[in-house]
């Protein structure tokens, strides 16, 4: 059996756990097995679910730049005492120079992995880029969720060479399958039998862009004064963003659903989704939204690779709520009177089908593990 450590901050329910989590769940880990080196000491969203799986959780300190003496013994310590991993995945950019050079140093296969482009600005940004920039010379393999993602972290050079690959952000494509009954059943389930509804999943984090999508949202209400505007997801934000929401007297019309176990079933119940992200990596729920059959407006700081035709459009975010706002009407107006039907073969055709992505990952890693023997 091949093992292989995934290098990440906490497995809560964000884009690349997710992600990560998908891949893990469609893999057969009766050859190939997934332990995780994590920076939180608390428990993630995920952990249960990997534990019954079968997979291990190793925890060090979050790196902070002042500890990299320390976090730098503490890596070289852990993967001189589990021979077992012969593949290191790493899905975090700051510490990444880090521990693949540990990693490699200890004999082990070293990939990293972009799953956003740097959207910080100002001097965080600048140093993030500082100390993430070695990596391009010290990694084995580059992965992107999209070519996007990879130009942003490790450059065109690395892009444009023969070690970087695209690895689309795989999910169970089945999962999303609905149809007009199913949509009215879910709307009913969720309280929202005959209002119109607009979705969005994501972290509750300023890239996500939410006071944007509220701004767009008071405008949709002026035509539809009974639409919700439905909210899954947690983070930093949601104590400030539920008070603009009831600054803005929006809390009978705006629902914070926080975690969700289920997103397939939020989505069967919306009529349209919006994603006004100011960059992403890929965009992960994008895609499931359009899995579900959903009409999807995205801004343009989400890669062109998300967008799959049908009804899915991208918008700059310069042109402002109001022309956004009429995208979204001219969407719902057609939703709600139409049949709906989901987008299944539509993401399997484009690549995005969890199958596809994670046999390329099984094979790609027994290949990698060959390499870090030869060692």
């Amino acid at each position: 059996m091949i093992r292989v450590l995934q290098v990440i901050g906490v497995m809560d329910r964000g884009g690349a756990e997710t992600m990560v989590m998908n891949l893990y769940r469609a893999m057969d880990r009766s050859s190939i097995q997934f332990d995780f080196l994590v920076h939180e000491q608390r428990d993630g969203d995920y952990d249960a679910e990997i534990r019954k799986l079968g997979g291990r959780f190793f925890r060090l300190p979050r790196f902070t730049g002042f500890n990299e003496h320390a976090y730098r013994k503490q890596c070289r310590e852990l993967f001189a005492a589990h021979p077992e991993w012969t593949v290191v995945h790493g899905h975090i950019g700051s510490c990444a120079p880090i521990y693949l050079s540990e990693a490699k140093r200890a004999g082990k296969y070293a990939i990293a992995h972009s799953h956003a482009q740097n959207y910080e600005p100002g001097l965080k940004g600048m140093v993030f880029n500082l100390i993430a920039r070695p990596v391009r010379h010290i990694a084995d393999f580059f992965i992107g969720c999209s070519r996007e993602a990879g130009l942003d972290r490790f450059g065109e050079g690395v892009v444009e060479g023969d070690s970087f690959s695209v690895l689309a952000n795989g999910i169970d494509a089945q999962r999303y399958a609905c149809d007009s009954s199913s949509h009215e059943l879910a709307k009913e389930k969720m309280g929202l039998a005959g209002r119109p509804v607009v979705c969005h999943v994501g972290r509750l984090i300023p890239v996500k862009n939410h006071e944007f999508l509220f701004d767009m949202f008071e405008i949709v209400r002026r035509r539809y004064p009974q639409a919700v505007l439905v909210l899954a997801g947690r983070g930093e934000l949601e104590r400030s963003l539920r008070q603009s929401v009831t600054s803005r007297g929006l809390d009978d019309a705006v629902r914070f659903l926080g975690v969700v176990d289920d997103i397939p079933a939020v989505l069967r119940a919306a009529d349209t989704f919006v994603f006004p992200s100011i960059k992403e990596g890929l965009g992960l729920a994008a895609i499931e939204a359009q899995a579900s059959g959903l009409p999807v407006l995205m801004s343009e700081g989400v890669p062109a690779s998300a967008l799959m035709g049908g009804d899915a459009q991208r918008i700059a975010l310069e042109a402002g709520a109001e022309k956004w706002a009429q995208a979204c009407l001219q969407q719902l107006g057609i939703a709600l009177k139409s049949e709906r039907h989901d987008g299944v073969e539509l993401v399997r055709s484009h690549g995005f089908d969890i199958a596809q992505t994670s046999a390329w990952l099984a094979d790609f890693y027994k290949g990698a593990a060959q390499l870090a023997v030869r060692k």
